[in-house]
């Protein structure tokens, strides 16, 4: 997608962040944001950016106008050099820039504005804590289920420090913008007289065709069904969606108007089911409902978005595998994989905004994709 390279520019596309601390290059910065004060900007409790109304969920406490400048923020998060914290600037700018626009008018928002928007959401997606967090995560429970028959060569490379997993995140955000180019995106304007809310990891990715047609195949980036959900003011939330799947009505590239309160609260509950730590909310009076959201998504929380697992041929040379549940005995004449498995939010309720087209209503559960756009 050649106007996502153009807008995020080539800093950010292509930086490598350097692991090594180089004497006196320190930068003045050293709070950098995982999800940067731009756009939590348009959620704070007042107009000049300084205070947000935060809900910790470790705590399940509301707190009223906290310092916003330390929010989703760690010393040195994008290494020590400056390099990557800098190239940042770019897409956030831009980001900035057509936020205006939207909330002037988001009917005046072209084609390459929404690009725009996307690409920043792919960014956010990759850059945040819990990503990395979970890259981390991952790569240790990988070394768990090695630990009894892997080398220590083997169990030393699945490794994963902080500064990898940024690398890692930076190739990942490459690659997803080819992988989601087919996607369409839209702004939803909510009518209700219920906020939107964000977290402190507010990209949401889910397919409700996947979770509900349970079609052969996997779940990602690259599946149909693909949704990329992210709030961007109170009443304005950026979605992107597979045509091919989904159809939200009207004409293509203009605003889709929300007017009921059920589909703001099925929005609102992915961002309680994947926030990290915390939710963010402007209006205070909002912290009963924010609550609300929580209490009602928390026993679809995970630690681990992702699930690891072995699996062994059913018969040596079968080609045939099947997940290792108990009793587990290594066989030598049969294959063995490691096998990771993305688990994907979903709200009780899906919302109305995006219905199936003709074709994936065509579809049957369990059938192989490819043969339902025959």
């Amino acid at each position: 997608m050649p106007d996502c390279a153009r807008i995020l520019g080539t800093d950010v596309l292509h930086i490598r962040p350097k692991r090594h601390i180089i004497p006196g290059s320190m930068p003045a910065n050293k709070s950098q944001h995982f999800v940067p004060r731009c756009y939590l900007r348009a959620f704070c409790a007042d107009s000049t950016g300084a205070a947000i109304n935060v809900f910790n969920m470790a705590r399940e406490r509301s707190i009223e106008a906290a310092p916003a400048r330390g929010q989703c923020a760690k010393p040195y998060f994008y290494g020590s050099d400056g390099v990557l914290e800098n190239a940042l600037q770019q897409p956030e700018g831009a980001y900035a820039a057509n936020m205006r626009r939207a909330v002037d008018d988001p009917r005046a928002l072209s084609r390459d504005d929404l690009r725009t928007l996307h690409a920043f959401m792919l960014l956010q997606s990759y850059r945040s804590a819990a990503w990395l967090k979970g890259e981390i995560r991952m790569a240790e429970a990988q070394r768990d289920l090695l630990a009894a028959e892997a080398t220590p060569e083997l169990l030393e490379g699945l490794v994963i420090t902080h500064e990898m997993a940024i690398e890692m995140a930076l190739y990942a955000f490459r690659n997803s913008i080819d992988t989601t180019s087919h996607l369409e995106t839209c702004i939803l304007l909510n009518r209700t007289p219920l906020s939107f809310i964000t977290s402190d990891d507010p990209v949401i990715y889910t397919n409700r065709f996947h979770l509900q047609k349970d079609v052969l195949g996997g779940g990602g980036l690259a599946s149909p069904g693909c949704m990329l959900v992210m709030p961007l003011t109170p009443h304005m939330l950026l979605l992107s969606f597979d045509p091919a799947i989904y159809s939200p009505g009207g004409r293509a590239a203009e605003p889709v108007v929300i007017d009921r309160v059920s589909d703001v609260v099925a929005y609102n509950e992915l961002q309680a089911i994947k926030g990290n730590a915390n939710l963010y909310f402007k209006d205070w009076n909002d912290r009963v409902l924010v609550e609300a959201a929580y209490q009602a998504a928390k026993h679809r929380r995970r630690d681990m978005w992702y699930d690891v697992e072995t699996l062994q041929e059913t018969a040596p040379g079968s080609g045939t595998f099947v997940a290792v549940t108990e009793g587990y005995v290594h066989d030598p004449d049969r294959r063995e994989l490691l096998h990771t498995a993305r688990n994907i939010p979903a709200p009780a309720d899906w919302p109305t905004t995006l219905s199936y087209t003709v074709r994936a209503r065509r579809a049957k559960r369990g059938v192989d994709q490819s043969d339902l756009w025959d």
